[in-house]
Order: structure tokens, then C-alpha cells, then sequence
């Protein structure tokens, strides 16, 4: 086997590690959604799904603070995404602020994460702008802005108290289910309502899946035609 060959069947190992790895860490924070739906019925504010959701942003954010430190040509660039993360943490503990603080509280934190995030900005603006450019060309930006998108727009969109509305109109049930009552006034065991929110829930979180694939699969192209007009 040439050396070659050898190193690119262990980097293939190192990333089929990371994925299962990465399997495993989504699948055990997703549990905590089946767990908070069995124990609450309902996922609640400052409840155990929003606490997994502020630690996973925190150790994101802990995670992109360890890089600025280890890469000095990207640091501030870095610092700034790292703030920037921090911020929706916080925004993910609203409920909690408002507990021990007051309402809206969450967003004067967030004011003072937006006002270091500028500080780095103007402290030195050209090389931090140099810096973003280069980060903004990493395939690692690329996730972090699909992240962002998923989050910040499909999530919203699931999230429209007007879509569950319509979902669960008395009239769209009963004109649904009428044709199909049996005589005692039940529907037959072989149709599932309950499937009909899931399948919901579920293609709507396949469509934003596959909006980072073709995030993935556009990008990149277009950043390095970008760079060799350069």
C-alpha cells in the first residue's frame, strides 16, 4: 500500500470518527426534546431543551474564543464570531433573565456582547475587516452561516403560531376524517392524525437539511470564482 494511499485511508477514519461522533452528541441532544415533551408535555421557557440549546451555543461560542487565541491572523475576526454566539446564547436564556432580572433583560446583556463585538470592530478596522473577508472564505464559515440561516429563518418559519393554526383547524379534522368515521364515530386504526403533524415537522426540517446542502454545493464554487477574479 503506497504511503499515499495509507494517509488518505486514516484521515477517512479521523472523519468517520467525527461523524459518528457527531452522531452520537445529536442524538443524545435531541433525546432532551422527548424528554422535556414526556415530563412537561410541552417544551417550556428556561426548560431543559432551552438549557441544552444555551449549552450547546456556549461551548460553541468557547470553542471559537480557543481558536482566536491559537490563530493569531484570524483572532479578531474570530473574537467577533465568538460574541456574536455568546449573544444568541443569551437570547436563549430570556426566560430565565426575566425570572431574576426583569423583562427584556436578556437584552441589555446582549447590548453590551453587541457593543464588545463593535469595539473589536473599530479598534482596528481594516485589518478586522481583512480578517472577516478571509474567515468569510473558509469552508467553516460556510456551516456557521448555514447554521445561522436554519436557525434564524427555517426555525422562524416552523415556528409561526399561524401554520399550527391552520394545521390543527377543527374544520380541516372533521372534513378529513368525515369520509372515513366507522359507525361507532371512530376513525379506522390504519389512519394515523397523528402522523399528519409529524410528517409536518419532519419534510419541513428535511427542506432546511437539504438548504445546506445546496448551500454547500453552491458557495464554495462561487468563493473561489470570486478569488481567482482577484
Amino acid at each position: 500500500m503506497k504511503p499515499e494511499t495509507r494517509s488518505s485511508l486514516l484521515f477517512l477514519a479521523r472523519v468517520a470518527a467525527v461523524f459518528l461522533a457527531a452522531a452520537v452528541v445529536a442524538g443524545v441532544v435531541f433525546r432532551t426534546v422527548l424528554t422535556e415533551i414526556n415530563r412537561d408535555r410541552n417544551i417550556v421557557e428556561g426548560g431543559l431543551v432551552e438549557m441544552v440549546q444555551f449549552s450547546v451555543l456556549g461551548l460553541s461560542a468557547l470553542a471559537y474564543a480557543l481558536q482566536a487565541w491559537r490563530r493569531p491572523a484570524l483572532r479578531r475576526a474570530l473574537a467577533i464570531v465568538a460574541l456574536a454566539v455568546a449573544g444568541m446564547g443569551i437570547r436563549e436564556l430570556d426566560g430565565l433573565f426575566d425570572r431574576l432580572l426583569f423583562h427584556g433583560a436578556w437584552g441589555l446583556v446582549d447590548a453590551f456582547v453587541l457593543a464588545a463585538m463593535v469595539a473589536v470592530l473599530v479598534r482596528a478596522f481594516d485589518r478586522t475587516v481583512a480578517e472577516l473577508a478571509e474567515f468569510a472564505a473558509t469552508p467553516q464559515c460556510l456551516l456557521f452561516v448555514a447554521g445561522l440561516v436554519f436557525a434564524v429563518v427555517v426555525a422562524q418559519l416552523i415556528g409561526y403560531k399561524e401554520v399550527w393554526n391552520r394545521i390543527f383547524d377543527v374544520e380541516i379534522w372533521t372534513d378529513a376524517a368525515a369520509p372515513h368515521l366507522r359507525e361507532d364515530g371512530r376513525l379506522p386504526g390504519d389512519i394515523d392524525i397523528v402522523r399528519h403533524v409529524k410528517n409536518t415537522v419532519e419534510e419541513s426540517f428535511e427542506l432546511g437539511s437539504y438548504l445546506l446542502i445546496l448551500a454547500s454545493a453552491t458557495l464554495p464554487p462561487l468563493l473561489r470564482r470570486g478569488q481567482n477574479r482577484d
